[in-house]
């Protein structure tokens, strides 16, 4: 008998498998417009967020001494295979030379992926450790990365390590402690706090765009006017990417929806509409949407939900998660 699936985590999925694809609709735009702030705010916590979702259910990687190693190839499979077709839009596109493709230095997308294995296979190291030194450490290590320019892309090390304390938290995280902190009492602090955050990032974003930048998170501290401030910036964003995290676990439903099966998916939508996205960019359409303003995000949003809701349909998401199975 199927174990019955846990929809409150479905539903999550769903809505940060969204914001990925709503993030990187955005990604291209840059300048002035108020959508690059909107872009900063989601970059903010929804990979943060995604992250600790993976390391909440990394839990049965690592079991009594054994790898589920399926699971490991399986990222591995899908990271070559993400890294090839993106390479190939960008050299059919004649942006890119195909030879020019790159397994151990990735800015886009895939990075995410690399950083999978990573953190999962180093679960033997810290499944026994107590959790607050491990998290201490991570955060102290994300902080300091920041000063050295060689980490950043290069075997996705930067992001690695900034969203590691992320990872960990949720790996440590079980559904009791996750309970406790959804209760009432902390709801009337934590929310009130992420919605003054928000407003203060869409208010300021426009001046605080060095800050704001670091967002990406494979940024040194030496692309800021002063370098010193470097690990307060990461750190703040660090606790605003929790705050606000943890305020939007208090409004997933906890029950099925209509989006429920879309957190069954996330994989199929997470790479396809990464390719999607560079071909609609190389066939001009940010040349139309990039200064419409309110009728530009209204579109990329639209466009969002629709490519969200085909890529996790099954006729799209079984075909791809049949290529990447691991038999």
């Amino acid at each position: 008998m199927e174990k019955e699936r846990d929809f409150y985590f479905d539903n999550l999925k769903a809505v940060l498998i969204f914001l990925v694809v709503l993030g990187h609709f955005l990604l291209p735009i840059h300048g002035k417009s108020f959508l690059v702030v909107i872009k900063r705010l989601i970059y903010v916590f929804h990979m943060p967020l995604f992250v600790f979702v993976s390391g909440y259910f990394s839990k049965k990687i690592y079991r009594d001494g054994q790898y589920n190693f399926k699971k490991i190839l399986y990222l591995i499979k899908a990271y070559i295979i993400f890294v090839v077709a993106i390479q190939l839009v960008y050299a059919v596109c004649g942006f890119r030379s195909f030879r020019e493709i790159n397994f151990f230095s990735q800015s886009g997308a895939p990075w995410y992926l690399f950083a999978m294995i990573v953190w999962y296979l180093m679960i033997p190291v810290i499944r026994k450790c107590k959790p607050l030194p491990v998290l201490a450490v991570n955060v102290v290590l994300a902080l300091i990365a920041g000063y050295f320019k060689g980490i950043g892309d290069f075997l996705c090390l930067s992001r690695i390590l900034v969203f590691g304390p992320f990872f960990f938290l949720g790996y440590y995280m079980d559904q009791q402690t996750l309970q406790h902190a959804l209760r009432k009492e902390y709801k009337k602090i934590v929310v009130p706090s992420a919605v003054l955050i928000c407003a203060c990032i869409l208010a300021f974003g426009g001046i605080l765009k060095d800050e704001l930048h670091m967002v990406y998170e494979n940024i040194s501290y030496y692309e800021l006017e002063s370098y010193w401030s470097g690990p307060l910036v990461r750190l703040s964003l660090m606790i605003a990417a929790f705050i606000i995290s943890w305020a939007i676990l208090f409004y997933i439903p906890k029950g099925k929806t209509c989006i429920s099966f879309i957190g069954q998916h996330t994989m199929p939508v997470y790479m396809l509409h990464r390719i999607l996205r560079d071909v609609l960019m190389f066939a001009g359409i940010y040349d139309y949407l990039g200064e419409w303003g309110w009728f530009t995000l209204f579109v990329l949003i639209c466009l969002s939900i629709c490519v969200v809701y085909a890529f996790a349909n099954d006729k799209v998401a079984k075909p791809l998660n049949r290529i990447l199975a691991i038999k």
